[in-house]
């Protein structure tokens, strides 16, 4: 598996359809002034980490303070330029932009509201824009009816409008980095069954490395007992894995993470580099097939 490329995230992807959802790392009620979004410099702005691939981000919450280390659902941040008539025969008009926060529906129609408080003449205004790119696009004149879409498709009530592009650990303030390691470990502790499917798969990356290797504290002799084990059972938690590399592989997990979402490995295992030409193994994906098929064989036994 030496030097295996992947292809880095699309072109275009925007952040919130790779994560769904994301733990909150920080809220700044006054916004940040070192943030890479200008616009997010003077209003309320949160940071957080995407549960699905660890991306770091950052959002305007809908209508509501965010607490570090609540989950939240992502929607998208976007401008939406309406125009505005200025006399009986639209002559004369003003245009501007408006905020809105806008999320897929399970019944594949895009959902939005506005991100902060207008009066009805402004939501009308919006209507007609949003109507003019097509019948999928639905206006939500209530914030919460957003919230009851998110509840829809299994995910958070709480609502984080995040822009198309990620920011990086340095984006980061202070408070967010100090809450950055307890939230990856929640991350791996509510996904405990899917991380150990890292243990059942992970192969070589070289002749001389092994990519469990690459977690702190991992020997030649314990490298070889476990893949021994793994041949007969499949783990199926961190304590059976406990026993074997007598450490706790949340702490090994987290560690690892924490150095690739900083972007300093040599190897990324999980989370996709921000610069290309780095290797990337995407253990994430495999492990969530492995997992899912593991799944569906224990229900065709039962």
């Amino acid at each position: 598996m030496e030097g295996q490329r992947v292809p880095q995230r699309r072109e275009g992807e925007h952040v919130a359809a790779v994560e769904m959802e994301a733990i909150i790392l920080d809220f700044m009620n006054n916004g940040y002034f070192m943030d890479p979004h200008t616009w997010h410099r003077e209003k309320p702005v949160a940071q957080a980490i995407g549960v699905r691939k660890f991306s770091l981000l950052d959002g305007i919450p809908l209508r509501k303070k965010a607490e570090p280390m609540e989950r939240v659902a992502l929607a998208r941040e976007t401008l939406k330029s309406v125009v505005e008539p200025l006399d009986p025969l639209g002559r004369r008009v003003r245009r501007f932009d408006v905020s809105l926060a806008c999320m897929p529906g399970v019944d594949r129609k895009v959902y939005c509201t506005t991100l902060y408080e207008v009066n009805q003449r402004v939501e009308d205004l919006v209507i007609i824009a949003l109507s003019d790119q097509g019948s999928n696009l639905v206006f939500l004149r209530e914030p919460s009816d957003l919230s009851k879409v998110a509840k829809s498709r299994g995910l958070s009530e709480k609502i984080l409008a995040t822009p198309r592009t990620p920011i990086s650990y340095r984006d980061l303030s202070e408070i967010a980095k100090k809450n950055l390691p307890e939230a990856v470990k929640a991350i791996i502790r509510s996904n405990e069954r899917l991380f150990v499917e890292f243990f059942n798969i992970a192969e070589p990356i070289n002749i001389r490395l092994h990519s469990i290797e690459l977690l702190k504290g991992v020997g030649k002799k314990s490298l070889k007992n476990l893949i021994y084990l793994r041949k007969t059972k499949k783990f199926e938690s961190f304590e059976d894995i406990k026993k074997v590399l007598k450490a706790d592989p949340l702490e090994m997990l987290s560690e690892k993470i924490l150095e690739e979402v900083k972007g300093e490995a040599k190897y990324y295992l999980f989370v996709e580099p921000r610069h290309s030409g780095l290797p990337y193994l995407n253990y994430l994906d495999a492990m969530r097939k492995t997992y899912r098929q593991r799944d569906e064989g224990k229900s065709e036994v039962t």
